[in-house]
């Protein structure tokens, strides 16, 4: 077994990576504390390319680090092509499920065009399925991220949308993919339910799509509600519902739908 040595590296000698797949960093405050009381625990990756040191593995502790005012930093340094900087930055990431939806995505569809250089495509889906411990239906999810609209997009960065629904999306026009994510979030629905909504939308391409869905809503309705509330909590649901524009029947209907997956 190679052992990798860890070396402290000039920060101001290193690079982040213009492979590495994480291209939205997100807030570091939390990270920079952390490292401040507790120190670096794991070492980034870098690699040699073109003369200079990059960042593979590691972006959001370098760039904290470097914001500490830090001299050095603790780095293994390995030998990598660009295809296999891609695969350690993507699958890295992937493992610790904190990458943006959208990034993960554009880096899954940048390795699987570089393997289709040299395999059929399919194959190349299957490999890096395989890669990332995933199956090829969650690869296809997240590549039918990136035929959605920039709208639906931003919805399932901010986890209005779930990735699943906003890959669902892309399965209707764009013109109408913005309109029928904006009814999903503000009815709330489930995962099943959007699902289901988006399928009902697409079956009915001349209707408004906000209209087909609160008919998919009505259609699909198979309870009532009569409730008896205490008075302190039905004016905290009242209120609520007045910020919402909504009856506290249909807050509690939306719950309920939610709590049973519908």
């Amino acid at each position: 077994m190679t052992t990798l040595e860890i070396e402290s590296i000039p920060i101001r000698q290193l690079r982040v990576s213009p492979l590495n797949v994480r291209k939205r960093v997100g807030a570091l405050g939390d990270l920079r504390a952390s490292i401040k009381s507790m120190g670096l625990l794991q070492p980034i990756v870098v690699r040699e390319a073109e003369g200079r040191l990059e960042v593979v593995v590691g972006q959001r502790r370098f760039l904290s680090c470097k914001a500490l005012g830090w001299d050095t930093i603790p780095a293994i340094r390995r030998k990598l092509s660009n295809r296999e900087a891609l695969i350690l930055s993507l699958t890295e990431n992937v493992q610790m499920d904190s990458l943006d939806p959208i990034d993960r995505a554009e880096g899954t569809d940048r390795l699987i065009k570089d393997l289709a250089k040299e395999m059929p495509r399919t194959k190349a889906v299957d490999t890096v399925a395989a890669t990332l411990g995933k199956g090829p239906s969650t690869i296809y999810d997240w590549l039918r991220l990136l035929e959605t609209t920039e709208a639906v997009r931003r919805m399932v960065q901010e986890k209005r949308i779930e990735t699943e629904v906003g890959a669902r999306l892309a399965s209707l026009p764009k013109g109408q993919q913005a309109e029928v994510a904006k009814v999903i979030d503000e009815e709330s629905l489930s995962r099943p339910q959007a699902i289901k909504a988006i399928e009902y939308v697409s079956r009915r391409p001349k209707a408004s799509s906000k209209t087909a869905i609160k008919t998919f809503l009505r259609e699909t309705e198979e309870y009532s509600i009569t409730v008896s509330l205490p008075g302190s909590l039905y004016k905290v649901l009242s209120e609520f519902a007045q910020t919402k524009k909504l009856t506290i029947q249909e807050i509690i209907r939306r719950a309920i739908r939610r709590f049973l997956g519908l």
